[in-house]
C-alpha cells in the first residue's frame, strides 16, 4: 500500500501548472500488402507531445518546472533547449522520460517565417497545386470555425442559414443603410398594391401550395430540412464511417450499448409525438398535446418497423443522434437508387469534409494565424510586388527517378511536391553533386491541413530567381547589381586612364574581339609559319633569278 501523499505533493500533482495535454495518436497506416518500414526516431507528421521551454537562467540550472531537475549534460549542450515528456512528468522508476522537441519547434518557426495563410482544402477534382479556388478561403471564418451546433432554441436555427448564421434576417435588414431600407419597403408596398388590384389575397401562392396534400408534405419536408441546417464544423462526436475499414466498423458496432439504445428510443418517441402534432394540426384538433408517457412500446416497435423499410428516414435519424460526419453523396457513381438516403445531415460542412472526412486537428493545426492574404510584399528597392518572394528549397528527390515526373523539395521542414513536368533544369532532372546539396527557388502558394493532420503545400518552380549564397535572389536584382558594377568600373577608368576597365557582359566601350580557338592552336600556328616561310623562300628565289638574268 502506497504512502499517503502530503498536501504539497497532492497540490503539485493536481495543479494546472503541471497539467499537460493528452498524447495525440498518430494516423493509422493505410492497408497495404507491401512491407511497412518505420523508424522510432523519425519526425512524426505532427507533434504528439507538448513542447516545454524554459528560460536561459533556469535552463542553466536544470530547472524545467518538474519534480526534479534535468541533467545539464544533455540539456545545456544544445542551442535549442526544448524538451517533451514521453511518458509523463514522473514514471514508476522516478525519472522524467524526456527527449528533444527541437524538430517540431524549429519547423514551426521556419513555417511562420513564410507568412502563409492556411486555407480550406478544395474538392478532390480540383488541382491541389492550384493557388486560387472558389473554396480557397481562410479556416478562421466565423461561419466555418465551429465545434458545436446552433441550439434548437436559437432564433438563427429556425430558418435557412444565410451569410451570418447567428444573426436573424430582420436584424440584418435593420443594419442596412436607410436608403436601401426605404427602397425595399417601397418595393414591398407596390407588390401588395398589385396583388390587391388583381383581386388576389395576400400570399395566395402560398395558400395554393398548402391546398394540395402532397405539395404540403413536400413543403414541410423542405422546411424541416432547412431548419436543421447547421454551421460549418470540423469536429463531430461520432466517427466518419466512410473512412473505417470492415474490422473497425464491426468494433464500433460492438461498442454500441444500452446508452445508444435509450437515445434511439427517446428519439423515436419524439418523432412519434411530432407526427401526432402534425396530424392534429391538419385535423384542427389542437386541444390536447401528446406527451412522452402516452407513447407506448408497441408504437415504438411499429415505428421501428416502418423506419427499416424507409432508409431515407432512418439514416438521418441515426446520423444526427450519433453526430456522424457527412458522407460523399457522389459515391453512387450515377443515379441514386430508391433505397439510398442522404447520409448525415444536410449541413453546410458537407461540401468541405464529405470527400476526405473531418480533420484530426483544427484546420489550422496551430501553424499559422494569418487570417487574410490581402497584403502585398513591399520590396525596399522595387516597391510592392505581385507575390511573396521566392524561397530556396532543397531538392530531395529528382524528377528522373523511375517512372516519376515530379520532383520533391524540402521547404521549412516539409516535403513539397513540384507539379511541373520533366524539364531541362539540371537541379531537378538528374542528380548532380553540389556542396550543401541542390537548391532551387520555388514560389509557394496556398497551404491546408488534410484529414490526417499533415500539411499540404502548393509550390511552383520560378525562373525569376536564382540561388546565391543560400538565398533566392531575383534576376532583376542581379542584373541591376551587374549594371551598377560595370558603371563603376567605367567611371574609374575615365578618371584614371592607367586603369583598364574589367569587361563584363554589359560592357560595350573599349570592346576587343576575343581570339578564336583556331588562333590559339599551336599546331595551326606552326603550319601557318611554315607556309609563310616557304612563300618567302619562293619569292626570294624568283627575285634572285630576275636579278641574275638581267646581267
Amino acid at each position: 500500500m502506497s504512502a499517503r501523499l502530503s498536501p504539497a505533493a497532492s497540490l503539485l500533482r493536481n495543479s494546472k501548472l503541471f497539467a499537460l495535454p493528452p498524447t495525440i495518436p498518430l494516423p493509422a497506416a493505410p492497408p497495404s500488402s507491401d512491407q511497412v518500414s518505420g523508424s522510432d526516431t523519425a519526425t512524426t507528421v505532427y507533434p504528439r507531445y507538448a513542447a516545454i521551454e524554459t528560460t536561459s537562467i533556469s535552463g542553466s540550472q536544470g530547472d524545467w518546472g518538474f519534480k526534479r531537475p534535468l541533467p545539464l549534460k544533455a540539456t545545456k549542450s544544445t542551442n535549442n533547449p526544448v524538451v517533451r515528456l514521453v511518458r509523463g512528468i514522473d514514471t514508476p522508476e522516478h525519472i522524467a522520460d524526456y527527449e528533444s522537441a527541437a524538430d517540431h519547434v524549429l519547423t514551426l518557426r521556419k513555417f511562420q517565417e513564410l507568412n502563409l495563410s492556411l486555407r480550406h482544402a478544395g474538392k478532390s477534382n480540383e488541382s491541389r497545386y492550384n493557388t486560387g479556388s472558389a473554396r480557397d478561403f481562410n479556416v478562421f471564418r466565423p461561419t466555418h470555425d465551429n465545434t458545436t451546433n446552433l441550439s434548437s432554441s436559437s432564433p438563427a436555427s429556425s430558418g435557412p442559414v444565410g451569410i451570418w448564421p447567428d444573426v436573424k434576417p430582420e436584424d440584418v435588414f435593420n443594419q442596412l443603410p436607410e436608403q436601401i431600407q426605404m427602397v425595399q419597403k417601397t418595393i414591398d408596398e407596390e407588390k401588395k398594391a398589385e396583388e390587391a388590384a388583381a383581386g388576389a389575397e395576400p400570399n395566395s401562392g402560398f395558400s395554393q401550395l398548402m391546398a394540395s396534400a402532397s405539395q404540403r408534405e413536400a413543403f414541410q419536408r423542405e422546411a424541416s430540412r432547412q431548419r436543421v441546417r447547421e454551421r460549418r464544423r470540423w469536429r463531430y462526436a461520432g466517427p466518419a464511417l466512410f473512412q473505417m475499414s470492415g474490422m473497425e466498423f464491426d468494433q464500433y458496432l460492438n461498442n454500441l450499448g444500452k446508452k445508444e439504445q435509450d437515445m434511439l428510443t427517446e428519439r423515436i418517441k419524439q418523432e412519434i409525438i411530432r407526427n401526432k402534432l402534425t396530424k392534429a394540426r391538419d385535423e384542427g384538433k389542437m386541444d390536447q398535446q401528446p406527451r412522452d408517457e402516452e407513447v407506448t412500446d408497441g408504437e415504438v416497435k411499429n415505428y421501428l418497423r416502418h423506419l427499416r423499410n424507409e432508409p431515407r428516414e432512418f439514416g438521418p435519424i441515426i446520423a444526427s443522434m450519433l453526430d456522424l460526419p457527412e458522407n460523399d453523396l457522389r459515391v453512387s457513381r450515377g443515379k441514386p437508387k430508391a433505397d439510398e438516403f442522404e447520409y448525415g445531415r444536410d449541413t453546410l460542412a458537407a461540401a468541405d469534409w464529405q470527400e476526405r472526412g473531418p480533420p484530426r486537428t483544427h484546420p489550422s493545426a496551430g501553424l499559422s494565424y494569418v487570417h487574410t492574404v490581402a497584403h502585398v510584399h513591399n520590396d525596399p528597392t522595387y516597391g510592392p510586388q505581385k507575390s511573396n518572394p521566392a524561397v530556396l528549397a532543397r531538392a530531395v528527390k529528382t524528377a528522373s527517378r523511375a517512372g516519376k515526373t515530379e520532383a520533391s523539395y524540402g521547404v521549412a521542414g516539409f516535403i513539397v511536391p513540384n507539379p511541373e513536368q520533366r524539364s531541362s533544369t539540371k537541379s531537378t532532372e538528374a542528380f548532380t553533386p553540389q556542396p550543401g546539396g541542390q537548391k532551387v527557388p520555388v514560389q509557394l502558394g496556398a497551404a491546408h491541413i488534410n484529414e490526417d493532420g499533415a500539411l499540404i503545400l502548393r509550390s511552383n518552380t520560378t525562373y525569376a530567381y536564382e540561388a546565391r549564397d543560400d538565398m533566392a535572389v531575383s534576376k532583376q536584382q542581379i542584373q541591376a547589381e551587374e549594371t551598377a558594377e560595370s558603371q563603376e568600373g567605367f567611371d574609374a577608368a575615365r578618371q584614371n586612364p592607367a586603369v583598364t576597365p574589367q569587361l563584363t557582359s554589359n560592357s560595350l566601350d573599349d570592346y576587343q574581339p576575343r581570339p578564336s580557338r583556331r588562333m590559339q592552336d599551336p599546331e595551326y600556328l606552326a603550319r601557318q609559319q611554315m607556309r609563310r616561310g616557304a612563300s618567302r623562300s619562293s619569292q626570294g628565289s624568283d627575285d634572285i633569278f630576275d636579278a641574275l638574268s638581267r646581267r
